[in-house]
Parts: C-alpha cells; structure tokens; sequence
C-alpha cells in the first residue's frame, strides 16, 4: 500500500512538474515572441522607407532637372528680351508639351519683374500669364542666388506643392526665372493604395505629403503660436492649424530601435535632402498578436510532439518492419517489370529477321521505281515518271507502318489500363510475325467481334506475340483467334493445330523455369500471365481435342 502511495505522489510531482515547465515555456515564448513580433515590424518599416525614400528622390531629381535644362534654352532667352507674343505663345506650347511628358503639375516662365509670361496652363481658365508671382520665396530667392525650391500652397489652386526654380540670365543680366510645380497627388495616391501609412516632413516636423490627406499640414512634434505663425508666413500654407498628429500627441509613435510592444506604431524614416525626411508607420498590434499565437501554438505543437514520440518509439518495430516489405515489394515490381521487358526484347530479336526482310522487299522496289522514274523524266516521258514516283510514296508509307510498329513494340510499357481495340492488336501482331508465317507456311485466322477491351496495347500484343510464336514452335501451320464477348467481359482464344500439350507440359505451365524447349527459360507463359493479370483478367490453358489452346480473359471497355 505505502508503495502504491509513493507512486501516486511521483507520479502526481511529476505531472506537476510537467504543467510547471509547460506554463513557464509558454510565459517565455510569449516574451520572445514579442520582441521578435516588434523587430518584424521596425525591419518591414526600414525597408519600406528606404524603398519610398529612394523612389521620392528620383521623382524630384528627374523635376530638378527641368529648369536647370530651361535656363539655357535660348529661345527662353529670346523671348524674355524681346517680350514678343508669338515666341511666348510658341514658348507656352513648349512648355505645355514638357509638362504632360514629365507628369509636373505646372510649368512657367516669370520675367524679371516676377510677371508670369509663358505657362504650360496657358490656354485653360486658371493660366497663370500675366499673374505676378515677386511675392513667392521661390522667385526672390533664384533672382538673387540662382536656384530655388518652396512647399506652398498654389495661388489659383489652393493644392500645395513644390516650387523648384531656377535663373534666367544673360551677361549676368536678370532675365527671368523658370518655374516647376511638382504636384505629389499621384504619389500620395499611389501609397493610398499599397496601405501605407507614409508621409514626408520638413525641417520643423511639418507633414506635407501624405498617405493619409487629413494629416497634411500637422505636425509630429508640438509648435509654439510663434512658430507656427513663422511656418505659415514662410512657407505660405495659409489658414492650415499645423496642430500636431493625434498619434504623436497621444505617445503612441516610438522610432524604430526603441519600440515596445506597449507602443501601437513603429516609425522609420530617410532623409531625403533639404531637411526633409520620408516617414513609415508600421502598427504593431497584428505583428506582435500573430508572432505569440505562433509562438503558443509553437509550444502547444511542441508539447504535443513529444506525447507523440513517446507513441511513436512503441510503434518503430512495426513501423520498420512495414518499410521492409514496401521496399520489397517495390523491388519485386521493378525486377518484374524489367523481366517483362527482357521478354519483350528477346521476342524482337527472333522477329527482327523477318521485319528486316518486310522493309527489304519495299526498299529494293523503292530504288527500282526511283530508276525508273529518273528514266522517265529524262525521255520526257512525265506522265509515267509521277507514276513510279506515287509508287514509292507508298513504299515508303509501308517502311514507316512497319517501323512504327516494331518501334511501338520495343518501347516499355505504359501500364495505362485503357480502352484497347482487338482488332489493332491483332493488326500489329500480325505485322510483326508475318514474314515468320510466310516462311513457315503458317497462316492466322481471325473470327469473332472486334470489340474494344481493358489493357494496355502494348502489353497485349506482347502476349498475343508469344503465344502465336508457341504455337509456331510447336510446328502449327493454322492458327486461329477467336474474340468471344460474352456479358461485360471478352474471351479471346488463340488456338493452333500443332502438336498439343501433353499431361506433364500442362501440369508446369506456368511454373517458372519449367520448359520443353531446348533453349527456352520457362519464362514466357509465366509473364504473360502476370501481364493479364495486371489488366485484371486472366490466362489458362483450355483443353481441346488436337494442338493447343490458351484463353485471355479481359474486361469489355
């Protein structure tokens, strides 16, 4: 009793210990899991601000280049000194062609007084010729140092965007400045539909493109009223509040490197040139959800796994001893198949005398026609030179029946049980042991239905094949098929004249290794019958009153 008693208190520790070890597992992978669940999301962030931040360099790299390439246009030139109305309005179809091939939202020409005179929007309602733009940064900055480039708010458009600008001179002279207009809708829309919570600040932590339009004109860090009257002024954004994000306000943002789990949003970020920076925000919820799930689910599997091995190490010996006889038993298939295919090769060897003397006779006839034809030709004699040319296109037609034939015989067998027609078979057969026959004095009669049967073609003439050879070798000169449908299965009968069986031969028939032929293996009867049997039918020896008689049983297709 006291021993029964120490076995239910070890036993009782030890589940203990087990239930232990299985909550601890489960506290540590959840903590694991986590930090592994943030890092996801902080390396998908990175990667996709470096992805937005290079392609957002090349879209403003390729709309830098259009005013510097415009202040040394001459004709710009030209029309700037002259203030002539036709090189202007040609200057604004120029204009209006570059800016529908690179996308920019506006494309104009202010002179040296800040008067826009040429405007890729010249024709439409909202064109900027004649508007004066000497109050813009952009403008005042490239007259006096060259080059340009403002966030604003658009005079006529009220859209913001970005004014790159470049100066127009000549023999240092102020002539004017040229003037792009980026418009970032396309690209803001563009991260709208990959689901990207991406947006690109300024210097002071002012959003001014966004995937989300209600964020523009926020601010990621708090601005005082100065400051934000000081924005305002200089950047001209208007009435905009630059309140800060709701995100940022409410400390749910931590860059990447220092976020927890606790916080809801992963920054990463790129600098993109003149202070400004492409921003990611990846949420952490789903990420940091889904990494412990799989980490539960990781150890619940774990746990269940080992149960199992336990299960498994009884059933091994079993286990291998079933591996053994599948092994096996594969081997024995292969061995079979190529014994089957050993078969069939010998069978083409004792044919292929007689199928070389079927091609010989049409090859000779093939080159006399050929002579005969040349001849022809030659004396002008057309009329009978196309007929010994038809002649040998069908010679030539019988050579490719029979080699087709002896080819189709040779290859291994598909093991396809399919539909096969008796009488192709039989057509085949007798191809292929004709010359045999004819040398022998033997002839084949086929009687019956030709119906359609269960097999594989090949198969089934290798069959057929031996046993019409058996029949020849035991010196049979009429051999007769006989194909009987009877219900949903087909008898076909192949019966000779020759010299029979007698008690013993049929007694081994299909005995392996037991034959009454002087060089003969024992092995033809027994493989065909295994044949058969792979079409699901059988083979038997019938008992009829002289020669010999076997039976192929087969499913009707």
């Amino acid at each position: 009793m006291r021993t029964v008693q120490l076995t239910i208190v070890v036993r009782s520790i030890l589940i203990a210990a087990a239930v232990l070890v299985l909550a601890l597992a489960f506290v540590i992978s959840d903590r694991i899991a986590k930090q592994q669940g943030i890092a996801d999301v902080s390396n998908r962030a990175q990667s996709s601000a470096i992805l937005l931040s290079a392609s957002f360099r090349r879209e403003l790299d390729k709309f830098r280049l259009v005013p510097i390439v415009l202040a040394d246009d001459q004709e710009a030139r030209e029309a700037l000194s002259t203030h002539d109305p036709a090189r202007l309005s040609q200057l604004s179809r120029k204009l209006e062609a570059l800016s529908n091939a690179t996308r920019a939202g506006n494309v104009y020409l202010l002179d040296a007084k800040g008067v826009t005179v040429a405007a890729s929007n010249w024709q439409r309602p909202d064109s900027f010729v004649g508007d004066s733009y000497a109050y813009r940064a952009y403008y005042r900055d490239a007259a006096r140092s060259g080059s340009a480039q403002q966030f604003a708010l658009g005079q006529r458009s009220r859209r913001p965007g970005l004014y790159i600008s470049r100066r127009v001179e000549s023999g240092g002279r102020l002539l004017g400045v040229f003037v792009v207009k980026v418009d970032f809708s396309s690209l803001e829309r563009e991260w709208r539909e990959t689901a990207t919570s991406a947006f690109v600040t300024d210097g002071r932590g002012i959003i001014l493109i966004s995937s989300n339009p209600e964020w523009q004109f926020q601010t990621t860090k708090p601005l005082s009223a100065s400051e934000r009257s000081g924005a305002r002024r200089a950047l001209e954004y208007g009435a905009v509040p630059l309140v800060q994000n709701a995100l940022y306000a409410a400390g749910d943002v931590a860059p990447r490197g220092r976020a927890t789990p606790e916080f809801a949003y992963v920054e990463a970020s790129e600098d993109v040139g003149g202070g400004w920076r492409v921003h990611v925000l990846e949420p952490t919820e789903r990420a940091v959800r889904v990494a412990v799930n799989f980490a539960r689910l990781a150890v619940a599997i774990t746990a269940l796994v080992l149960v199992g091995l336990v299960l498994l190490w009884r059933m091994r010996r079993r286990a291998e001893a079933a591996r053994v006889e599948r092994e096996t038993a594969t081997r024995l298939a292969g061995l079979r198949e190529q014994l089957v295919q050993a078969n069939k090769l010998a069978t083409l060897g004792q044919i292929t005398a007689g199928v070389a003397h079927e091609i010989n006779q049409p090859l000779a006839a093939i080159s006399a026609y050929a002579g005969n034809a040349l001849a022809f030709n030659r004396r002008g004699d057309h009329a009978h030179a196309s007929e010994a040319i038809e002649q040998v296109g069908a010679l030539t037609e019988r050579i490719g029946i029979i080699t087709r034939e002896l080819r189709g015989f040779a290859r291994r067998s598909s093991g396809d049980v399919e539909p096969v027609a008796v009488k192709e078979a039989l057509a085949g057969t007798a191809l292929l042991l004709r010359d045999r026959m004819r040398m022998l004095g033997a002839r084949l009669e086929i009687e019956g239905a030709m119906v359609a049967v269960r097999a594989e073609r090949v198969g089934l003439e290798q069959v057929l094949v031996n046993l019409i050879q058996n029949a020849l070798d035991a010196g049979a000169l009429t051999i007769t098929v006989t194909v009987a449908p009877h219900k949903d299965r087909v008898a076909i009968t192949v019966a000779d004249d020759g010299a029979g069986l007698t008690d013993e031969v049929r007694a081994s028939l299909f005995m392996p290794f037991k034959t009454s032929k002087r060089n003969g293996l024992g092995l033809g009867l027994v493989i065909c019958r295994d044949i058969v049997a792979g079409f699901g039918g059988t083979l038997v020896a019938a008992a009829p009153i002289a020669g010999a008689a076997f039976v192929i049983d087969l499913e009707m297709a």
